[in-house]
């Protein structure tokens, strides 16, 4: 009877596997390239004579479903790191991804005695894509 038991799990843990969301399709979502809209003084927060436009980055991967993460940091010519947010956006099944979210506009007031250098990230599972976006 024990031996019985033991055949009738596999069966359903077999008959469950072949039933379980592959692990190809829910980590398929490769990330190919991240474009950034030009960097300009239009980006700049107005304390330092910008209108805060966000950019329109577009992403393009795998045709697959799935969440991509885009973040923007901006990294500092004296080591510091400052995060200017993050957003996750669904993918879109034509491969092709745009966004236009308002993350925290580049204002280094530093008058030049620090240089700021913005990169946006997008990543989705184990893929993952770093662009610089622009230096001020």
């Amino acid at each position: 009877m024990c031996l019985f038991i033991r055949a009738g799990l596999l069966a359903a843990a077999v008959t469950l596997a072949a039933h379980a969301p592959s692990s190809a399709f829910a980590q398929g979502l490769t990330i190919n390239s991240v474009g950034v809209s030009a960097f300009g003084k239009q980006a700049l927060c107005g304390t330092i004579g910008g209108q805060s436009a966000p950019p329109t980055i577009t992403i393009t991967h795998s045709k697959a479903s799935g969440a991509i993460n885009v973040s923007i940091r901006d990294q500092l010519s004296d080591g510091r790191t400052i995060d200017h947010g993050s957003t996750s956006v669904s993918a879109d099944p034509s491969g092709k991804t745009v966004l236009r979210h308002a993350f925290r506009p580049p204002c280094n007031t530093s008058n030049g005695r620090v240089k700021s250098a913005y990169y946006v990230t997008a990543t989705a599972g184990s893929s993952s894509k770093t662009v610089l976006w622009g230096r001020y």
